[in-house]
């Protein structure tokens, strides 16, 4: 079994300041790809404006697992591609 450390993250940015609605088809996007990857991966949604979203260099919506950063109109099969990688190393 893995620990919760060895999971790999998937850091989801949204504007919390803005309404739901204008990013819950990106996060619902994600959560179906992530959900597949339910106990290899540790989720965590985090503001545009936060610490992190800086450090990646990241203003609008975004999804980061690794090295590899995901916008809005990402493509599912890449994301979930880049998951596979991450698990393997």
């Amino acid at each position: 079994m893995k620990m919760k450390s060895d999971k790999v993250k998937v850091e989801i940015f949204v504007p919390f300041g803005s309404c739901f609605c204008s990013f819950s088809t990106f996060i619902e996007k994600v959560g179906h790809v992530t959900s597949k990857y339910k106990d290899l991966v540790e989720v965590q949604t985090k503001s545009t404006k936060s610490r992190e979203a800086t450090q990646h260099g990241i203003q609008d919506i975004c999804v980061v697992v690794g090295d590899k950063k995901f916008l809005p109109n990402f493509d599912a099969k890449k994301l979930e591609e880049t998951i596979q990688n991450e698990c393997k190393t």
